[in-house]
């Protein structure tokens, strides 16, 4: 059973590699629920095996509400809000796609020894699963801070949540029921918050590009 969480893991995280390389907005929202099909994929996993052996269903639920919620509702609450906004290709990078990918190996490495040194990992076994999803938390906050639309920005938090819970997953093999609940709605409410914001700097001041909203100060 390690051994696939080890590839879901890998996978998950080459997800974010997808993503950072990417351009269109369409493709962020793809790549994003690809990420999270794979999150709930890997629940639904440990969720059976948790089932099975201990009678416990609540890393079922919880995969059934990631499907819901990350598959399902807000890529398309994303892709409205994408159908509003006057770009469809986001060119204006602080950095070139190159050296954002080869900024992400690093910071997977970076991953890789800080997670090697905690505990009981150190010098005994790597959880690999856990390096690569705090790897996913990292990536995720670097691709927010790397884009300057407003749109891109908001799939960095997304990733960002998701490298968050499958650290927990895979760190713990499912959260307390209530925690999951409380992280999903304390997102989905975050999500609805920035699209209407989105929406509403765009009508406001013709573009959603950060850069343009800091030239208001005075």
């Amino acid at each position: 059973m390690e051994n696939y969480f080890d590839v879901f893991s890998v996978l998950i995280l080459l997800s974010s590699f997808v993503l950072v390389s990417h351009k269109r907005i369409n493709a962020y929202i793809k790549t994003f629920r690809l990420q999270s099909a794979l999150i709930a994929l890997t629940a639904g996993i440990m969720g059976v095996s948790s089932a099975i052996n201990e009678g416990k269903y609540d890393i079922l639920i919880v995969c059934v509400i990631i499907i819901a919620l990350k598959v399902i509702l807000i890529p398309s609450l994303l892709h409205k809000t994408y159908g509003n906004i006057e770009y469809r290709v986001e060119k204006d990078f602080y950095l070139n796609i190159p050296i954002l990918v080869i900024i992400c190996c690093g910071l997977v490495v970076f991953s890789y020894f800080s997670v090697s040194n905690i505990g009981t990992l150190n010098g005994i076994h790597i959880n690999l699963p856990v390096v690569n999803s705090f790897s996913v938390i990292l990536i995720g906050f670097f691709f927010m801070i790397s884009r300057k639309k407003a749109i891109g920005q908001m799939i960095g938090y997304l990733v960002i949540e998701n490298g968050i819970f499958v650290t927990a997953m895979f760190s713990t093999h499912g959260m307390p029921f209530i925690v999951d609940i409380g992280i999903f709605i304390d997102m989905i409410t975050a999500v609805l918050i920035m699209g209407i914001m989105v929406i509403q700097i765009n009508e406001k001041f013709e573009s959603i590009n950060i850069n343009k909203l800091r030239n208001l100060k005075g």
